[in-house]
């Protein structure tokens, strides 16, 4: 009988990964579920929990020894792109066969953006190996307004943003890691695949506080604020002014239209169903903005 492969997620415990794991355990694959903050471990049946911080080279090695086939994922600090290149020569060193790797939408060596840069710069790296890979570039997560959107709604019952009335095609993160278990479950069907994931729909903020309106039962009104009016708000929540420039020069791609709006039928075609809509995510999310 052939021996089941080794599944390794590097970054179990976020949003992706929590639901990545959930969804190979409940295949019946063999997971190594790489983590650093070691109470974050959860009872799961064929999951194997690895404390480790995948930016210390010397671990590496005992932490990925024996993988097959690895989904990587790390946190998003400036510099994190050259952590990602060195897992890549790592796990292609020691024999690890397929990699599905969590990219940004537009990565490019064009972009603006030095985070989208990194992961560009990653891909690369993983293009140029000998092992086959899977790369998914997934639009804004639907889950981001788990923070900043789900307290003003509590506090205030409104939703602030500099977009004006710009759509963005947001992704369900559990679309997203529906895909990435599909790759990693059937490597051969995926690889060489550059995926775009996004919802089925350019939705507004507008539609979004509709959404919610509907699934608390309470009016929740989108207030539109001009860039400088969102950047005074953000200094006066901590947030550094490195961040705010980022966020703002994304928020006026957003506001403009075109290109930022397109969606990609990948999840539709990939897991034979739709993607979750802001009704979808507005109705099972509910508790957090109440």
């Amino acid at each position: 009988m052939d021996k089941k492969p080794v599944i390794t997620v590097i970054g179990s415990t976020g949003t992706i990964g929590s639901e990545l794991v959930d969804l190979l355990s409940k295949s019946g694959a063999t997971v190594r579920a790489v983590l650093r903050n070691i109470n974050r471990v959860r009872e799961i049946h064929g999951v194997v929990w690895v404390q480790a911080d995948v930016s210390d080279a010397f671990l590496l090695e005992a932490t990925l020894a024996g993988t097959d086939r690895l989904f990587l994922l790390t946190g998003n600090r400036a510099g994190f792109g050259k952590t990602q290149i060195e897992i890549i020569k790592t796990a292609e060193r020691l024999g690890v066969k397929h990699v599905v790797k969590l990219s940004a939408l537009g990565a490019s060596p064009r972009t603006k953006s030095g985070l989208v840069l990194e992961h560009w710069e990653a891909e690369q790296a993983l293009e140029n190996t000998k092992m086959t890979w899977t790369i998914l570039r997934p639009h804004a997560f639907m889950q981001n307004w788990l923070g900043e959107e789900a307290k003003t709604v509590k506090e205030e019952g409104a939703i602030y943003a500099a977009i004006g009335d710009g759509k963005v095609p947001f992704v369900d993160a559990r679309d997203i890691a529906a895909v990435a278990a599909e790759a990693l479950l059937y490597p051969e069907k995926h690889q060489g695949q550059r995926y775009v994931l996004t919802g089925g729909e350019a939705i507004g903020f507008k539609k979004l506080a509709e959404a919610l309106s509907k699934a608390i039962g309470k009016p929740v009104v989108y207030k539109s604020l001009s860039m400088e009016e969102m950047r005074t708000r953000m200094e006066q929540q901590g947030i550094p002014t490195k961040s705010i420039d980022s966020l703002l020069a994304l928020a006026a791609y957003q506001k403009a239209g075109g290109a930022t709006e397109r969606t990609s039928d990948n999840v539709q075609e990939i897991l034979n169903r739709p993607p979750h809509s802001v009704e979808d995510f507005a109705k099972d999310y509910r508790e957090y903005f109440l």
